[in-house]
């Protein structure tokens, strides 16, 4: 007698099961079951780890899935929007039984897609073999109609499906889930089972592990269907008998039909289907000649047309033949992988001093015999083939990341550009033969381009071998209690301010959360947010959604379908592999992950512009990399816009470290990090390079030759695995195997490495007490080790932007500026560091500018704002205006030369009104008021010269010949704005002040109460008490363990911003001036540390009451020509509307120098504020006649 549960939906289910996939076959083995079913929702979506997790557990998998079956064929729709198909459940037999399993579930994903992913019966048929039905519950294809007293269209369904699937492989389901109609239906299975030759088989529809999970369950499908707890006519499962039962139960439910119960061990021991692992699927890699010994013409021709070499191999790329096998041993794949990649090695070693070619070639024969042993050369090559079609392209790839950097092979076949012998990097550390994986490169390409390269691997292998990869998005601790707080009609304020309190880290869950004093002592506090924490808490961790993965890519030999089911991201998306990226590689799928870096964008737009300018040609792979100037740079800690190095901290480092040589760089890279700095790694770096560290030896002088460039510091893994190699006696495979067990903190195997570390040391000569010490060292210094491939791979980028900045500085940031061109903080920054620099920031105007940064040719001190980084218009308008101004001649004559050109259809009001509050029609000569007052005016007049002009009309000087004279248009006479009111405008149009900026306008006040303006904060020192002028760019509010609130508060003045960290007492008494929003006076002590000055504000003063408090006199300086006797009237009312306790000077200036002085009578003392400077602007039409003294 035994039993075992055929319907189950974990928490792949999606909000409609709630088991955990790890705690599934642990509990079945508890139960003392030997075998269970997954049955999620039209996917197999946890069958490997489920796999894993079975054989671990000692229980048998059996792995299925429910499918939702329309009769009338997938293309019906219901015309009440209601889903009207059956639900089944389709176990998995043998192999054939997988395959057509994967082949239903992806043609009812992509084809019989409505409300539900659906299958007809014509495709059950043709899909059938290998796969035994079950019927379900009561919305499966008999059971419903038997409750609701259907007896005959239930036997009409079933008599359909035994014409199918047949007698051996269609059972029909009895459940009691406490359910109406259940002894209904199930006496209804019997006789139907009875009348048409088949058996019943008895399932428990099991949906959580608990009764008490039932609640559970309740909590996902209401978030799953965005419905309320509270809802009382909502869909709610209505018994809690959804559990895992044990066959006691189930025995004790149906005492009548024990063969019903024991038949379901029968039909899980004839599901034998398992997966396969270590067995891979490469693409390509199969010749037309497969002999044991083949090598020929035919398998050659094969290789270098799946594998072209790149083009300046010299060999006939895109022929109809491929060329002549070169020389005997090409023609097998082994052969061809060896042949490309010597023949990259030639023409690597070009660059390499001929003296060193002997330790090349061997490190190159070493690789070989691992990576072929391993059986990976296909891998290599199918890499290489999508890189180098990349670089033919002109689409800039990454030198590599990642261990793959340490492979010479890869170097060779120009996977990677990083020199591994060059860099001491390791090829184990990538591909360890005692530690059999599959290779994984990582590969960068530039941002803009990188879909090009994932739609030639499409369309070069097909588009049915080529699909993304799953991921899984998961109730994490503050999803949970946002998603819980809705269906528990939690006001969205008070779930925020739950959420809010959980810390940001990653990993972190909601029961770790309560240490929070704040968080718990609401929770403990208020009774509806404890419910609401509890009830998150039974749903943490389980799956939401799914999703795509930003950048894996599955390649197959074969259409995908036939190796895993598919699926995809709304019904646009493409293929996508149903298991995530693990999964898929442990069953053999071949995993590459396409990678953007908008770094590479910027390197090769500044490039491109570098040779516009100059016309020279940069090849960025032979730049020298002893560069003065570089170096300059980087001790400077000039570091803004560079790669790795641009946050204050690290260009703090990089002032300390003042790096000197490109290992340095690598250094730095691998080093700023929270262990190698909380440890003092790094302070004992930058005083052994300096010689500030007094005297110090390495560990044993056999090291000196590994730990010379990190000056006797252990840095890298790759040293702990050399270390090993040269006193331990390790291979290189093993010291790799050391090297993860120390990362790892594995207590036992540490244990083992000790003891054959001293071992082989001692063997080897070395003192064993040495040996302990420096074993004791190696373990402390590998929690922190980094990989040196990736810092080599990742330092070199960094040097090269470096270099392009320090030697082409203009070029640089302007292609910096273009990509960043949506993020207005970090242009804020880039700019300030281009002021600095003595370079000129030009404000945006269609007459001059791109859609990107661009430096003039004639002026390279200058770099001119791209009209792509103002706010509203897009790449569409700005191709319009740009082939206008061609058309033009390259310059646009006047407004309406410009208005009467454009294409509107492409270029429309709003963004044309953001281009004059950027300043882009400043050209013209007329104001931004007037400008954006008569645009609309003068945008119709043009489209009716555009209209004329279409129609072939024109006026009596055209039909007299010749060029007739426009009629003008005329913008309508209006006050200028206010400064205040233009660069508001400006600012909400390019997302900052570019021309000028507001604190601009209390420069007097500026001067007497500042201490310095942002940027002289980095010359005072620390604990100085200072007081900086400035606007609120970013306010971020947190609360503390007490609960109170504090802020950090980033305010910016035209030099640059710093960040102002307001405690409680502070932030309340400054809140409200702050969140105001305008130009304030930030008085505090100054704090100096890794991230950059800092300031710990004290107090808050608005700047406009500072001036009103201080200010002893308004003097307005004007010339006599100027003062009619309407203005002066003009002038008196303005005084008399501005009344207040200051008095007002009038300084008069005659035919250019005499000038005379007069006291405005004391019935005319003002208030000196904003509303008078603009009144008074507004009056004399020009700024600066007004200043308070």
């Amino acid at each position: 007698m035994a039993f075992a549960h055929l319907h189950v939906h974990s928490q792949f289910s999606l909000l409609d099961g709630a088991i955990p996939i790890k705690k599934l076959a642990p509990a079945v083995a508890a139960l003392g079951q030997t075998a269970v079913a997954l049955t999620d929702h039209c996917n197999l979506y946890g069958a490997v780890p489920f796999h894993k997790s079975c054989k671990s557990a000692g229980v048998h998998p059996v792995f299925g899935s429910g499918m939702w079956i329309q009769e009338e064929g997938t293309d019906f729709k219901d015309p009440e929007g209601q889903f009207g198909g059956y639900h089944m459940l389709l176990l998995i037999e043998n192999d054939a039984g997988y395959k057509n399993l994967c082949k239903l579930i992806t043609e009812a994903i992509f084809d019989g897609m409505y409300y539900k992913p659906r299958v007809d019966l014509s495709q059950l048929q043709a899909h059938s073999e290998g796969l035994i039905a079950l019927t379900s519950g009561m919305r499966g294809p008999i059971r419903g109609l038997l409750a609701r007293g259907e007896r005959q269209r239930a036997l009409g369904r079933a008599t359909r499906l035994a014409e199918i699937f047949g007698d051996e492989h269609l059972f029909l389901e009895m459940q009691d889930l406490a359910f109406p109609g259940d002894d209904l239906a199930n006496e209804g299975a019997r006789e139907i089972a009875k009348e048409l030759g088949l058996r019943t088989v008895v399932t428990n529809n099991v949906h959580y592990l608990k009764p008490k999970d039932a609640t559970t369950l309740d909590l996902l499908q209401c978030i799953g269907n965005g419905t309320s707890l509270n809802d009382t006519e909502r869909n709610r499962p209505i018994s809690d008998q959804l559990y895992l039962k044990s066959e006691e139960e189930m025995r004790e439910l149906f005492p009548q039909d024990g063969r019903a119960i024991d038949l379901t061990v029968e039909i899980a021991e004839r599901c034998q289907y398992a997966f396969t692992y270590g067995t891979y699927y490469f693409p390509a890699s199969t010749p037309p000649d497969v002999g044991p010994d083949a090598d020929t013409q035919a398998n050659w021709s094969f290789f270098f047309k799946a594998f072209p070499p790149p083009a300046d191999f010299g060999l006939p790329l895109g022929e109809e033949e491929a060329p002549p096998m070169p020389e005997p041993g090409c023609g097998s794949l082994g052969g061809y992988f060896k042949w490309y990649s010597r023949e990259g090695l030639k023409k690597r070693l070009e660059r390499v001093d001929e003296a060193l070619y002997p330790e090349y070639w061997e490190r190159l024969d070493i690789e070989f015999g691992i990576i072929l042993s391993m059986g990976f050369p296909a891998y290599f090559l199918i890499v290489a083939e999508f890189i180098n079609w990349a670089k033919d392209h002109d689409i800039p790839v990454g030198p590599g990341r990642g261990s793959a950097a340490g492979s010479l092979v890869a170097y060779a076949m120009r996977i990677t550009d990083i020199d591994p012998i060059r860099f001491d990097l390791l090829f184990e550390r990538f591909l360890n033969p005692e530690r059999v994986s599959m290779p994984d490169v990582d590969v960068d390409f530039c941002q803009d381009r990188r879909e090009e390269v994932i739609e030639h691997t499409r369309q070069k292998y097909g588009p049915e071998y080529v699909a993304q990869i799953i991921t899984y998005g998961k109730l994490q601790a503050k999803l949970a209690i946002r998603d819980v707080s809705r269906v528990c009609d939690f006001m969205f304020n008070d779930a925020d301010r739950v959420a809010k309190l959980i810390p940001n880290e990653l990993g972190i869950n909601l029961t770790d959360a309560l240490k929070e004093e704040p968080l718990a002592r609401l929770r403990n506090g208020d009774p509806k947010v404890r419910r609401v924490y509890d009830m998150a808490r039974r749903v943490e961790g389980l799956t939401r959604q799914t999703g795509v993965h930003a950048a894996g890519v599955i390649v197959a030999d074969r259409p995908l379908v036939e190796l895993v089911p598919l699926y995809r991201d709304g019904p646009d998306g493409g293929p996508v592999v149903q298991f995530e990226m693990k999964a898929a590689e442990d069953v053999g799928l071949i995993k590459f992950d396409f990678l953007g870096l908008k770094t590479l964008d910027q390197i090769r737009d500044a490039v491109a512009l570098i040779y516009r300018n100059t016309g020279e040609k940069i090849d960025m792979s032979a730049i020298p990399v002893d560069d003065e100037k570089t170096y300059t740079l980087l001790c400077a800690g000039d570091g803004l816009g560079v790669f790795q190095v641009e946050s204050s901290g690290m260009r703090e480092l990089l002032t300390k470290l003042r790096p000197s040589v490109l290992d340095d760089v690598i250094a730095l890279v691998a080093l700023y990090r929270p262990g190698p700095l909380n440890a003092g790694m790094v302070d004992d770096f930058i005083d052994r390079k300096h010689g500030t560290a007094g005297e110090w030896e390495y560990p044993v002088p056999e090291l000196e030759p590994i730990l010379q460039s990190t000056y006797g510091v252990v840095v890298y893994q790759e040293q702990v695995m050399q270390i090993a190699q040269v006193m331990g006696g390790y291979s290189l495979g093993q010291a790799d195997l050391l090297r993860r067990a120390m990362g790892k903190k594995q207590a036992e195997a540490m244990a083992e490495h000790r003891a054959i570390f001293c071992d082989g040391a001692e063997s080897k000569g070395f003192d064993r007490k040495k040996a302990e010490e420096i074993f004791d060292l190696l373990a402390q210094f590998a929690a922190y080790g980094f990989n040196k491939s990736h810092s080599a791979a990742y330092g070199y980028v960094s040097y090269q932007t470096a270099w392009l900045k320090a030697n082409h500085r203009a070029e640089y940031m302007a292609a910096l500026m273009t990509i960043e061109a949506s993020n207005t903080d970090k242009l804020l920054v880039y700019i300030g560091d281009c002021k600095r620099s003595g370079l000129t920031v030009l404000p945006p105007d269609i007459n001059a500018s791109h859609w990107g940064f661009d430096v003039p040719k004639i002026a390279r001190t200058t770099i001119r704002y791209g009209l792509g980084a103002v706010k509203g218009v897009g790449k569409h308008a700005v191709e319009a205006i740009v082939e206008a101004r061609a058309e033009a001649g390259g310059r646009f004559k006047d407004l309406m030369d410009c208005l009467e050109r454009l294409d509107y259809k492409r270029v429309n009001k709003k963004a044309l009104e953001a281009l004059v509050k950027a300043g882009a029609f400043d050209w013209t000569g007329f104001g931004r008021s007037a400008l954006f007052s008569g645009f609309e005016a003068a945008i119709s007049t043009a489209q009716r010269a555009q209209a004329d002009k279409a129609s072939g009309q024109v006026g009596l000087f055209g039909l007299l010949g010749g060029g007739a004279p426009k009629p003008g248009f005329r913008l309508p006479k209006v006050a200028e704005w206010s400064m205040t009111k233009e660069l508001s405008s400006e600012r909400e149009a390019i997302g900052f002040f570019l021309s000028g900026h507001p604190v601009v306008s209390y420069k007097q006040t500026v001067e007497r109460f500042a201490s310095c303006r942002v940027q002289g904060l980095a010359l005072k020192s620390a604990d100085a008490d200072v007081g900086v002028a400035g606007m609120p760019a970013a306010v971020r509010v947190v609360r503390t363990k007490r609960g109170d609130k504090m802020a950090f508060v980033t305010i910016d003045d035209e030099t640059g911003g710093v960040e102002c960290i307001f405690f409680s007492d502070p932030w309340s008494r400054s809140a409200r001036l702050i969140k105001d929003g305008g130009p304030i006076m930030v008085r505090g002590t100054l704090e100096k540390g890794s991230e950059g000055p800092k300031i710990m504000a004290e107090s808050v003063e608005s700047l406009s009451d500072l001036r009103a408090r201080t200010t002893t006199e308004v003097r307005l300086s004007v010339t006599d020509k100027a003062l009619s006797s309407q203005r002066l009237a003009s002038l008196r009312r303005i005084l008399e509307q501005r009344s207040g306790s200051v008095p007002v000077t009038l300084h008069i200036t005659k035919d250019g120098h005499s000038q005379s002085i007069l006291r405005v009578t004391d019935s005319l003392k003002v208030q000196p504020d904003d509303e008078l400077q603009d009144d008074i602007d507004g009056l004399f039409q020009r700024r600066g006649t007004m200043r308070f003294v």
